[in-house]
């Protein structure tokens, strides 16, 4: 499987008195996750969402607000931890509910997250213990907002059912209920991964318009050790992750290729010996059964406990 990563984002910006690119530390990684997988995933958050509409969710795990305007009801999951968007009623400031018990990662998650730092999406360094699943119905937004420090940097977006904009910029406007205006559009195609760090989490402000169509997107994050819950425990398969060597294609240099807004990525493949039959050919199901998220194979299509 072919991993594209686009990372030379640039849009300069007066911050401060200085001309800054405000996109410095945004990657752009296609290629992570095929098909058959991105749909076990969706039909897994589906699963999730069918539990806390029916109240088998903590009840801090799952929050489906009432749409009373374009642009509000957004559906959301966390597991891991649960995140304050804006000061609640009982005064708590934006950030993690450190005495809130919300769902640990679903076993899937997990497989997820080991995908990401075995094949270079992110680093070793920060590895996620806790994410938001964010559904969206036709007109959900997100507004401009910067992640909360609660957060390590980096953290990561994965986009499914449906491409969508994500804004960028140091001063995004809101133009109206899910309209905002900004310097920068980042397409995010079906099954991509948007790495933020740098400016590109720090100085610019993101936010998704109001989608076009039904979207899912999984936010991964690592938790601040001093921010975590008072009830989180690691989990010891997230533990000691290591990213796998990296394959220059045949030319013997990573390749070049053109990507959206003109930016030019870089495209490697990270290759396990089991991936591929005798004569050295890429056998995606195979993959699919025994790569890193092998876990999301038969077992799963079963039903069976893991």
């Amino acid at each position: 499987m072919h991993v594209k990563r686009k990372k030379d984002f640039i849009c300069l910006e007066r911050v401060k008195g200085k001309i800054v690119n405000v996109l410095d530390g945004l990657e752009l990684h296609t290629g992570v996750f095929s098909a058959v997988e991105q749909k076990r995933i969706v039909n897994q958050v589906y699963q999730l969402q069918d539990k806390g509409r029916k109240g088998e969710l903590r009840e801090h795990t799952f929050n489906a607000p009432r749409k009373w305007m374009r642009g509000k009801g957004r559906v959301t999951i966390q597991f891991g931890c649960c995140y304050n968007y804006a000061i609640d009623r009982a005064g708590n400031p934006p950030g993690i509910l450190q005495p809130e018990e919300v769902v640990s990662l679903p076993p899937l998650f997990k497989d997820i997250i080991r995908r990401l730092i075995k094949w270079h999406v992110l680093p070793p360094t920060c590895v996620p213990d806790s994410c938001i699943v964010n559904i969206y119905d036709e007109g959900d937004c997100i507004p401009p907002h910067i992640d909360n420090h609660d957060f390590l940097r980096p953290f990561c977006t994965i986009s499914f059912l449906s491409e969508c904009d994500i804004l960028f910029g140091s001063n995004l406007k809101i133009e109206g209920p899910g309209e905002f205006s900004g310097s920068y559009s980042i397409p995010l195609p079906v099954g991509s991964v948007l790495v933020l760090n740098g400016n590109g989490a720090d100085v610019a402000k993101h936010c998704v318009p109001a989608v076009p169509t039904k979207r899912i997107s999984i936010t991964f994050r690592k938790m601040d050790e001093s921010k975590r819950p008072i009830w989180f425990t690691l989990e010891p398969n997230l533990q000691g992750i290591e990213p796998l060597p990296l394959e220059l294609n045949r030319s013997g240099s990573a390749a070049k290729s053109s990507g959206s807004n003109n930016h030019n990525g870089t495209k490697w493949t990270s290759r396990r010996r089991q991936q591929y039959d005798s004569r050295g050919y890429y056998n995606p199901e195979r993959s699919i059964e025994q790569n890193d998220c092998g876990d999301w194979s038969s077992n799963q299509r079963r039903g069976k406990p893991r």
